[in-house]
């Protein structure tokens, strides 16, 4: 009781609101609103066996086990703002709690299988500057529904933002800029490679390229919480 009182009185001066349509959340309510959430426009590609990640994705040697992104991306939506708010402006609890809500939504048997959870890396200058990997907060709110515990094998090169580039600058940029440290912790490992976005897929291309090269043996999935529509 006690606590619920605090929590109450700490929501007025404090307003904990819903990061879509700004309306004030209640009990229970984390992030997103109800309306809100049943209003994602979500993807459903976990249920396709050859969905259109894997097709974006695809390449020669390069298999992909299971894809699954939460909802489709569109820019300067409500939703999509909700990602460049846990991005750009020191919220990291909100991409911690989406990871975790679309673990859960997924289902156990999503997960079955998979050994590491590999957040996509930011180069070290990008991470000083934001405080936080956005990436490595979802992965921590995958693993606290799953318990499937967190790498960080990938290393970033410098490179320019993709931000605002076309799809041809955006290839190029990401071409190689992933590379894998102690190759030989992932032999035979079933690796979840996470992101908040998929855009043209090359900076995720990148990562699965670097983490096969480096370790063939490995097996890769892919996790998002939004991806664009096809370019």
């Amino acid at each position: 009781m006690a606590i619920s009182i605090i929590n109450q009185f700490l929501n007025i001066i404090f307003p904990n609101n819903c990061h879509v349509c700004g309306n004030s959340l209640v009990d229970g309510e984390e992030t997103m609103c109800l309306t809100c959430r049943l209003n994602l426009p979500r993807t459903n590609f976990h249920s396709e066996p050859f969905n259109e990640i894997h097709q974006r994705l695809a390449t020669p040697g390069l298999p992909i086990d299971k894809a699954a992104a939460w909802f489709h991306y569109f820019r300067d939506n409500p939703y999509a703002r909700m990602l460049q708010t846990a991005k750009y402006n020191q919220s990291p609890e909100i991409a911690r709690h989406l990871g975790r809500d679309f673990a859960n939504e997924l289902g156990l048997d999503f997960f079955n299988g998979i050994d590491i959870l590999m957040p996509v890396p930011l180069h070290i200058t990008k991470f000083l500057k934001r405080g936080y990997n956005q990436a490595e907060e979802i992965a921590l709110g995958v693993s606290s529904v799953t318990g499937i515990p967190i790498a960080d094998n990938l290393r970033m090169r410098r490179h320019s933002t993709q931000t605002r580039k076309s799809a041809t600058q955006r290839a190029a940029n990401a071409s190689n800029i992933a590379y894998v440290t102690y190759p030989e912790e992932l032999a035979d490992k079933h690796i979840l490679v996470i992101d908040d976005i998929i855009t043209t897929g090359s900076t995720m291309l990148s990562c699965l390229k670097a983490l096969k090269t480096a370790e063939p043996s490995v097996k890769l999935s892919v996790f998002t919480l939004a991806a664009t529509h096809a370019e």
